[in-house]
């Protein structure tokens, strides 16, 4: 979903739906890092100090996006 463009709230949403997948913060960190390797501690101190414990941003959406392409994009390229 990454490398189509899809912002991260919308990933987040999409797990949340996901009736196979149990979303928590740790479920969530795991699967970040499974998926594009990006340690627990950047995204904790990157990305979940911005989630309240339901997932939901914590600042504006648009902020909260922000940050989060500029932590992943460090980890996750487009393939050509």
């Amino acid at each position: 979903m990454r490398l189509e463009g899809a912002g991260f709230l919308v990933m987040i949403e999409a797990l949340r739906r996901d009736e196979s997948f149990r979303l928590t913060p740790l479920w969530l960190m795991r699967a970040v890092q499974e998926a594009t390797g990006l340690p627990w501690m950047e995204f904790r101190d990157g990305l979940l100090e911005y989630l309240d414990d339901d997932l939901r941003p914590l600042v504006p959406e648009g902020e909260f996006e922000r940050k989060a392409e500029e932590l992943l994009a460090r980890h996750v390229t487009r393939e050509e």
